[in-house]
């Protein structure tokens, strides 16, 4: 094992941490292949039976793993109170980032209604400042390489929003002053809506790049979860604490790997064709560059008549992605690929980890929940239906785009027909032809793609 490359490693110290029973949980939810799923009860419930080469994982240790070898990952998890939220996190942060347990555990914050920027940011040197002297003291949480915010929903709004810059950057502000927090993951919880819990707002949500919902152990885990011990009868932990001397990481190559993976040009297209589906507004403007979900800021989906594309993939959801989540799906696919040793980004191990990077950003309509009332809660099976729809748009646009499409798109961008100079108003007229080829399609697709024509054409134009 001495020899072992630094993915190897990281795989080594997940199982590590399930062995030792200090995070058992066999609900696994990711699958990095195919998988079938059985219907059971008169087609009512499903269950997935892995087939040969699929590999599973439990998402919350699995997120929480690659949001610790990441320089700011930051995470959401969510779940009902006492199954091992803040736990799971902590045993992470512990053995992907080598910060002791008891630095991690020093630095938590609860989260509750009395709260302030001193005890989450930073505060004055109070010796200093009766001298006259403004010195800014960062707090252990932001110190602290792996940073935990349990219960953040029982914050005050106030201090959330004074705090969306730490969650999205690394970085919190204090007296004017630029803070800088370690390398290292930000991991919050959230118990479910009580008396006592305020709304995260969206801007705050689309912050965390990803969020996974904890179900209970099973039954059957209890055996290996007690095997570790009970802390409250003196059982210690710091044997099962111990990171073998052979598996430990060597964190700034494994970031540099990660972010050296190659990209596959066919994942990449996929994701930017699901970004400009999710955009797209029928409602918003007749003006095509304006119609898109931020522009239905007055009329949506939900409370206006249906338009012509009733069944498109952008009429399941009220909101469009970020340019902030789009650069996490790149993030979290090259961490997963390399998690599991590919030599480039896959479509399978991006399409694994979509959900959980698009759950908790992508509000559904009111259609979407009349089609399956449970997706209110289980928001994860409406991505992963949503996006094995994208998918069928994709295939059908990769099929049936005209092919004026890609030759215009082709003679914009390079000037040339045949290696043939060609002037603007040859371009012009190639440019209009493929738009009207376009315009004999009747998919939602053909007019992001007169868009896309379009958009390069007048880019080129103003050249």
């Amino acid at each position: 094992m001495n020899n072992l490359k630094e993915n190897q490693k990281v795989r080594e110290l997940y199982r590590l941490i399930s062995d030792r029973g200090l995070y058992v949980n066999t609900n696994y939810d990711i699958f990095e292949g195919p998988v079938e799923h059985v219907s059971f009860g008169v087609g009512r419930y499903k269950l997935p039976l892995l087939q040969k080469e699929t590999k599973t994982y439990s998402s919350p240790l699995l997120f929480a793993t690659l949001t610790s070898l990441l320089k700011h990952g930051t995470m959401l998890v969510t779940g009902a109170p006492g199954i091992g939220k803040t736990t799971g996190m902590e045993f992470a942060g512990h053995f992907f980032t080598d910060t002791k347990l008891d630095e991690i555990l020093a630095s938590e914050i609860l989260g509750n209604p009395n709260l302030t920027e001193e005890k989450v940011i930073a505060s004055y040197d109070t010796a200093k400042l009766l001298k006259g002297e403004r010195v800014v003291m960062p707090t252990m949480f932001l110190k602290c390489p792996v940073k935990i915010w349990d219960e953040i929903n029982r914050t005050p709004p106030d201090l959330l929003s004074a705090a969306m810059k730490l969650v999205d950057t690394g970085k919190a502000v204090y007296g004017g002053v630029l803070l800088e927090s370690p390398k290292g993951p930000l991991f919050a919880t959230a118990n479910y809506t009580d008396e006592g819990t305020f709304q995260l707002t969206p801007p705050l949500l689309d912050r965390f790049d990803v969020a996974v919902m904890v179900t209970s152990p099973q039954p059957w885990d209890l055996r290996n979860i007690r095997s570790r011990g009970d802390e409250k009868l003196n059982t210690h932990l710091e044997e099962l604490l111990k990171v073998p001397p052979e598996l430990k990481l060597d964190h700034e190559k494994v970031r540099k790997e990660i972010n050296d993976l190659n990209e596959d040009e066919g994942v990449m297209s996929f994701a930017d064709f699901l970004y400009a589906s999710l955009r797209f507004s029928e409602v918003a403007s007749d003006y095509l560059p304006r119609a898109t979900k931020g522009n239905a800021w007055c009329l949506n989906q939900d409370n206006s008549e249906s338009g012509h594309f009733i069944d498109h993939s952008s009429t399941y959801t009220l909101n469009e992605l970020s340019i902030r989540t789009v650069k996490a799906i790149q993030r979290y696919a090259k961490a997963f690929s390399w998690f599991n040793g590919e030599n480039k980004i896959t479509l399978k191990d991006t399409k694994a980890v979509l959900p959980y990077l698009l759950w908790h950003k992508l509000e559904p309509t009111n259609k979407a929940k009349e089609e399956n009332s449970k997706y209110s809660n289980d928001k994860i099976s409406f991505i992963e239906g949503l996006v094995e729809k994208i998918e069928n748009e994709y295939n059908e646009f990769s099929n049936d785009a005209p092919a004026e499409y890609g030759s215009a798109l082709e003679i914009i961008r390079r000037g040339k027909a045949l290696e043939k100079e060609v002037d603007l108003d040859e371009i012009r007229r190639v440019t209009k032809n493929a738009i009207e080829k376009l315009g004999d399609i009747d998919k939602a697709w053909a007019l992001i793609l007169a868009t896309h024509l379009v958009s390069e054409y007048n880019e080129r134009f103003k050249k």
